[in-house]
């Protein structure tokens, strides 16, 4: 039997414009850095996490920060690390 080759598999590429994040809670500032910041959800305030030198690290803020105040359900930039998961587990009353 011949394997059929498959041609209706096509690529898919995501174009991001330069002053474009890709992260929640992440900006581009105009200088080159990125801002994190995220919403206080009791007060209803943004909180501003502080100015950091690439994407991925004002994101990892935005997670750090978005654990904080909603917990283990709340959206993240990242997939929640074992680190994380152990931290929880922890945290948990008996």
């Amino acid at each position: 039997m011949a394997k059929k080759k498959n041609d209706d598999v096509t690529e898919t590429t995501v174009d991001v414009p330069p002053n474009k994040v890709q992260y929640k809670g992440v900006r581009k500032r105009p200088w080159g850095t990125y801002g994190a910041e995220i919403t206080n959800p009791i007060k209803k305030v943004r909180v501003w996490l502080g100015t950091f030198k690439t994407e991925e690290e004002a994101a990892r803020a935005f997670d750090t920060a978005a654990r904080m105040y909603h917990g283990p359900k709340a959206k993240l930039n990242f997939p929640p690390t074992n680190e994380v998961n152990l931290e929880n587990a922890n945290n948990i009353e008996t």
